[in-house]
């Protein structure tokens, strides 16, 4: 290579003795131009590696968070049902609050038992609501199920004070069907299936089979057993506090007078005694010698 004052030449020999050399000759600008971009383009591309690095870094970062952020999601989803599913659990403990209240008179509770999803259409409180993030509606919902088991707890234990009073009465109420079949009639007017006339039918008729089962449907005592009659092969049961229970048109008794019975415990058979037009039981229920639909006290 050989060097002037402003350029560097450059002499190339090629291999045979008559070829001339050939001569290649570059100014200093424009080798300190292209040292200089080369300097640059090497600052630049290790610039841009780094840079590179970082965000493959941060993007790594960045799925780990969306895969974590799923999963929270699945489990606050997870949990969201499960409270859900505790809420319609509360509506029901609250419903079933409410009949045992209907069934035994006692009233409603002293503390407030309002269930889930009763309310008006305030429509400012639901967007309100609907506002809040997933975690606050799960930590709102929790408070509520919290403030409702409580409140329920204190209702249960004031009816499993009453209950505890009422045994004896409850165990005396005629709550269960006596027999198994179809209601044939029912209490109260009706045209007599023997005179054709408007008549009162004090008690309801209950068609089976001759010989199916007839039970007590609440304890008491035996006070009457014998032919009577239109009811044929009559029975009748004192339950005290009044109520006493009429079975008619038996075809068998299977207890005596002055026998204890308890609830479910086998009286009698259905039959075709009296006055019928086919087997049937003539059930009545009294209280205090009035007549009552026996329908208003059986539960099953």
């Amino acid at each position: 290579m050989a060097q002037s004052n402003d350029s560097y030449s450059i002499v190339i020999f090629s291999g045979t003795k008559t070829s001339e050399p050939y001569r290649l000759s570059l100014k200093k600008g424009v080798i300190k131009l292209f040292i200089g971009f080369s300097v640059v383009f090497s600052m630049v591309l290790a610039a841009f590696s780094f840079q590179y690095y970082l965000m493959w870094d941060q993007l790594e970062d960045v799925t780990s968070l969306r895969t974590e952020n799923k999963t929270q999601k699945v489990q606050i989803q997870g949990f969201s049902n499960t409270i859900e599913d505790l809420k319609n659990q509360v509506v029901r403990l609250v419903e079933f609050d409410r009949k045992l209240r209907v069934m035994t008179d006692i009233g409603p509770p002293k503390s407030n038992t309002s269930a889930f999803g009763v309310g008006g259409s305030d429509e400012q409180q639901i967007s309100s609501y609907a506002a809040l993030a997933p975690l606050e509606v799960i930590h709102r919902d929790l408070e509520l199920l919290q403030s409702h088991v409580v409140q329920q707890d204190k209702s249960f234990q004031e009816l499993e004070e009453v209950v505890h009073d009422r045994q004896s009465l409850w165990a005396s109420t005629p709550s269960i069907w006596p027999t198994s079949g179809w209601l044939t009639s029912s209490f109260g007017k009706r045209i007599s299936p023997f005179s054709g006339r408007l008549s009162n039918h004090n008690g309801i008729d209950i068609a089976a089979r001759p010989g199916t089962p007839i039970i007590a449907p609440a304890s008491g005592v035996v006070t009457y057993s014998k032919f009577n009659g239109g009811f044929g092969r009559f029975l009748k049961l004192n339950h005290g506090y009044g109520v006493v229970t009429h079975y008619g048109h038996l075809s068998k008794v299977d207890v005596k007078v002055g026998q204890k019975v308890k609830r479910g415990d086998v009286i009698a058979y259905v039959g075709n005694t009296g006055l019928s037009t086919g087997p049937h039981l003539h059930y009545e229920v009294s209280v205090n010698k009035v007549p009552i639909n026996p329908m208003t006290y059986i539960l099953n």
